[in-house]
């Protein structure tokens, strides 16, 4: 497994091909994956209608029984996905990250978690708390450009901010609730 470091940054405004983008891809999973996929979200900010995004597909791949995981990586490495580190904030979870294409710069990005488990609704409770609360999606895309426009242009730089925002996020969530 192996992930690119050190790549520039590449942010772009909201797409609308992105939506029809996710449901191709979606369709495709599902039939490559021969039945080991549930259920396909499409999670990150390329889900959202407005503000700016890595042009990165994001999506979230729900299985009922993780024993056939590297079976279904497997599958989608048919589909040109590469298998690449695991997020940080996955940790302690059984998951895969899988990138396309397989060399260069990802356009789509999967994340195959079990389907209702702890990283499957951490995800999806972050996508509803931006969608749901115009000042913490504000806030997202206050870091994207704050670090942008900083000029601390790489990607690792750029993910560890987001991850730090993420994680308060995600504390803000759980105090809510």
């Amino acid at each position: 497994m192996s992930q690119p470091s050190h790549q520039p940054l590449r942010l772009m405004h909201a797409n609308p091909m992105w939506a029809q983008e996710f449901e191709q891809t979606r369709s495709s999973i599902l039939q490559a994956t021969e039945g080991w996929m549930v259920d396909i979200q499409h999670i990150g900010s390329t889900c959202m209608e407005d503000g700016i995004a890595r042009p990165v597909v994001d999506l979230l791949a729900g299985m009922e029984d993780l024993s056939g995981l590297n079976a279904a990586c497997e599958l989608l490495a048919g589909l040109n996905y590469a298998r690449v580190v695991t997020p940080t904030w996955c940790a302690g979870e059984l998951v895969a990250m899988m990138h396309k294409p397989r060399h260069g710069e990802a356009t789509h990005a999967v994340l195959v978690t079990r389907h209702d488990g702890s990283v499957w609704r951490r995800a999806l409770a972050v996508r509803r708390r931006l969608q749901q609360n115009l000042m913490d999606w504000q806030n997202l895309q206050n870091v994207k450009r704050d670090h942008y426009v900083a000029g601390c242009n790489a990607l690792d730089n750029y993910n560890r901010a987001k991850d730090e925002f993420f994680a308060a996020l995600e504390r803000q969530i759980e105090i809510d609730a």
